[in-house]
C-alpha cells in the first residue's frame, strides 16, 4: 500500500455539514485505505465524529482532536498529540478553508475579512510552523494545503481570493525553505467541486437552489462536470506517496480544466 504505516494528519477532516462527502473526508479514508495511521483534526465536533466513524467501520484506526487551527495553541498541541499517538508525523494535509461572498471592496467588513484570511492563510502558516521543526528532525515530510480556483480566477469572494492566492505563494516558500531538510511542500487548487462546503457557497455566491447549480456549474468545467472530493483525495495520495517523491513547489489544478479558461 502506498501510505504502509505513514503518520498523516487531516486538519478539516470534517465539513459543513455532518454528511454527505467532503474534501477531508474523503482524503481520510483515501489514506487509511492506502495504509496511512490518521490524526484526525476539526473545529466541529459532529463532522470530525462522523469521519472517525467512517474510517474505523472499514477496519481502521484513527484518532481525532477537536481544535481550531487559527489557535496556535490547538497548532501545536495537535503536534504533541500526534507524536504521542504514532511517534511521527510524514503528512500534514491541511483541507481547511471557507469563504464569504464580498462583492464589493469598498462593503468589506474588517471583521470577517480578517477572519477569511485566518481559516485560509494563517492557520496554514501555523500548522506548518509546528510540524516543520518534527519533519526537519525527521528529514523527510510531505506538507498539502488546499487552495482554489478563486486565487486564480474572478468570483464575488474578494477575501477568500486574496488568501487562497497568498497560501499558494506561501507553499512555494515551503518548498524552496525546506527541500534541503527532505520535505516536500504542494498545493491542491481545487475547482468546482461537488461537495456539501462548495454547494453552500455557490449558493450563497448566486442565490441558486444547489441541484440546480450542479446542472449549470457541469457546463463550466472542459471535462463537462464537477468535481468529485474523490478526485482531490486521489491527487492527494499521489503527492503524498513515493510515486510523487520528486514533485514539490507545485500548485496543482483540480478543477476538470477550468483554469484553461482563466484570462479568456
Amino acid at each position: 500500500m502506498p501510505l504502509q504505516d505513514k503518520v498523516a494528519i487531516i486538519a478539516g477532516a470534517g465539513q459543513t455539514e455532518p454528511d454527505g462527502m467532503g474534501n477531508g473526508r474523503a482524503t481520510a479514508l483515501t489514506f487509511a485505505r492506502a495504509g496511512a495511521k490518521l490524526m484526525l483534526a476539526n473545529r466541529s465536533a459532529p463532522s470530525l465524529e462522523e469521519t472517525a466513524r467512517q474510517v474505523r467501520a472499514e477496519g481502521f484506526d484513527a484518532e481525532s482532536m477537536l481544535m481550531d487551527i487559527t489557535d496556535e495553541d490547538d497548532c501545536r498541541e495537535l503536534m504533541a498529540a500526534t507524536i504521542d499517538a504514532f511517534g511521527r508525523i510524514d503528512i500534514l494535509h491541511n483541507n481547511v478553508g471557507a469563504g464569504i461572498v464580498d462583492r464589493d471592496t469598498a462593503e468589506i467588513e474588517l471583521a470577517q475579512w480578517r477572519d477569511v484570511l485566518d481559516r485560509n492563510l494563517t492557520g496554514a502558516m501555523l500548522l506548518s510552523k509546528h510540524v516543520l521543526p518534527i519533519m526537519r528532525e525527521q528529514g523527510a515530510g510531505c506538507i498539502l494545503h488546499t487552495s482554489s480556483i478563486a486565487s486564480v480566477a474572478m468570483y464575488p469572494l474578494i477575501a477568500y481570493k486574496v488568501a487562497k492566492a497568498a497560501l499558494n505563494e506561501f507553499c512555494r516558500w515551503l518548498a524552496y525553505e525546506n527541500g534541503p531538510h527532505g520535505i516536500r511542500c504542494n498545493v491542491l487548487m481545487l475547482g468546482l467541486m461537488d461537495t456539501p462546503t462548495a454547494l453552500e457557497l455557490y449558493h450563497q455566491t448566486s442565490g441558486d437552489p444547489k441541484d440546480l447549480i450542479r446542472q449549470q456549474r457541469n457546463q463550466l468545467p472542459r471535462l463537462g462536470r464537477m468535481g468529485s472530493p474523490w478526485d482531490g483525495a486521489n491527487t492527494a495520495l499521489f503527492l503524498a506517496s513515493e510515486a510523487g517523491a520528486y514533485i514539490t513547489g507545485a500548485t496543482i489544478p483540480i478543477d476538470g480544466g477550468l483554469a484553461t479558461k482563466v484570462g479568456l
